[in-house]
């Protein structure tokens, strides 16, 4: 996800060699301190445009860090801290000169423990750095789901409006002109999906809904996102009956509710693209409709290949082997485990939902620890095998362990197509794929699944 470290040297600094200053004019910096820093990555992350930008910053091992910010433009960006699992908002400008001094404490969420960063701001853009924090999520907090569950759409619509006059009024009050324009551009792009939450609350018809959705030119391509949750609010008005293949049915409700055909080959791409990767029974028929649904003929070049590459890896087929390696440094591979149906988690310590995942697969090992028909397995990615291993000295798993250190460059990853985590495979006791996306341990539904898998 990170692969883009940033640095910006320009013709100013032969100026500032020459001149002997210590900085220059516009550099800036930020120094910070981290109470009882545990290590791990401290990362800038930024975009300029649509490219992310990554700075590591060089943290002390009593937490002590200090950021040149040397930025073309004023940018919002995050404070991520690896081993903690969270980041903070900063709002950087050139020339800006700031102090944090930063903590942690706990907070259950769902079955986990967090970390919650707590932040004393002193300086630049101070007041910036206040507004993000306090305004961070409102929209959920003021309206969460079950609020809008006993709301008609326009007592919603008129009630949100009034709460975004509100925010915006308090952003006045900030003193950064970049950052009040950068907010107010923020607002008012995502007022219209903010709106659109009442349709996924509780299903109902309400005209006022209907007729502001239908108001929108859903086949603008500057509309893309809102087009994206038409689709999703007209299948939940029209779902696909118990008799009809889903996923062609998407597609062919693509043809019918969008005349431009950009956004109809857009839609179409991106849906093949996750679907085929999953393996399918039903992927040969699906990809043939997807070539009608779609002209994109050169992104049907790249499809194809994907197609050919997982129509040997649909439920049934051999599975692929790979090599793994266990806390002592012992060599398997996924045949080893022959005989059992496994059920494999591809994880990593850096990444929080797959952390979140968990405490939930501890349940699942405990509730099949006397059923002798099925193995848990969990995999990391890490690159850092000490901060594996540390992970695992803490939480004390009770299932067996591994790690492909290659990463997304392991067979593993390679063979599968793996590039983003979690992921959950599921393979039977013949070595035989059953699933590439099966469902999380957190699924409510997961049990079952299994049950139906292993005692066929």
């Amino acid at each position: 996800m990170m692969k883009n470290l940033f640095m910006i040297l320009c013709s100013f600094f032969l100026f500032v060699g020459v001149s002997g200053m210590a900085k220059g004019m516009n550099d800036g910096q930020i120094r910070g301190k981290i109470k009882d820093f545990t290590g791990g990555d401290v990362m800038v992350i930024y975009y300029v445009g649509q490219e992310m930008k990554v700075d590591t910053l060089q943290v002390s091992d009593a937490g002590v860090f200090v950021y040149d910010v040397k930025i073309d433009e004023p940018s919002r960006a995050f404070l991520v801290f690896e081993n903690y699992g969270c980041s903070v908002d900063l709002f950087l400008e050139s020339g800006m000169d700031a102090d944090l001094d930063i903590s942690f404490h706990t907070e259950k969420y769902e079955e986990s423990d967090i970390y919650v960063p707590d932040v004393t701001y002193t300086g630049d853009n101070a007041d910036c750095y206040h507004f993000m924090r306090d305004s961070d999520g409102w929209e959920y907090e003021s309206w969460p789901f079950e609020r809008l569950d006993t709301m008609s759409f326009a007592d919603y619509r008129e009630g949100y409006l009034e709460n975004v006059d509100q925010v915006k009024s308090d952003l006045m009050k900030v003193k950064s002109p970049a950052f009040k324009r950068m907010m107010v551009d923020m607002i008012d792009q995502s007022i219209p999906a903010n709106l659109f939450r009442h349709a996924w609350s509780k299903p109902r018809e309400d005209a006022d809904f209907v007729r502001w959705v239908e108001a929108f030119d859903r086949n603008d391509p500057d509309n893309m996102e809102m087009a994206e949750r038409y689709v999703r609010w007209y299948l939940q008005r029209h779902p696909a009956g118990k008799e009809q293949n889903r996923a062609m049915y998407y597609l062919n409700t693509l043809t019918q509710i969008f005349t431009n055909q950009e956004i109809v080959n857009d839609m179409a791409n991106d849906f093949i693209d996750n679907y085929l990767k999953q393996a399918p029974k039903d992927m040969t028929e699906v990809f043939g409709l997807y070539k009608q649904v779609s002209t994109d003929t050169v992104v049907h070049a790249e499809m194809q290949k994907v197609y050919d590459h997982y129509i040997n890896m649909m439920p049934g087929a051999p599975a692929i082997d790979f090599e793994m390696t266990d806390v002592n440094g012992k060599k398997y591979r996924l045949s080893d485990f022959k005989g059992k149906a496994v059920y494999i988690d591809v994880w990593a310590t850096w990444c929080g939902p797959c952390c979140m995942e968990i405490p939930y697969m501890e349940k699942l090992v405990k509730h099949y620890a006397k059923n002798k028909k099925i193995e848990f397995l969990s995999i990391s990615l890490d690159e850092n095998q000490k901060k594996w291993k540390k992970k695992l000295t803490e939480d004390k798993p009770e299932w067996k362990q591994f790690i492909c250190p290659d990463n997304f460059q392991s067979t593993l990853c390679q063979e599968y197509d793996i590039d983003g985590i979690p992921r959950f495979l599921f393979f039977d006791k013949k070595g035989k794929i059953i699933s590439l996306g099966a469902p999380r341990p957190s699924s409510s539904k997961i049990i079952e699944y299994i049950d139906q898998h292993i005692n066929r």
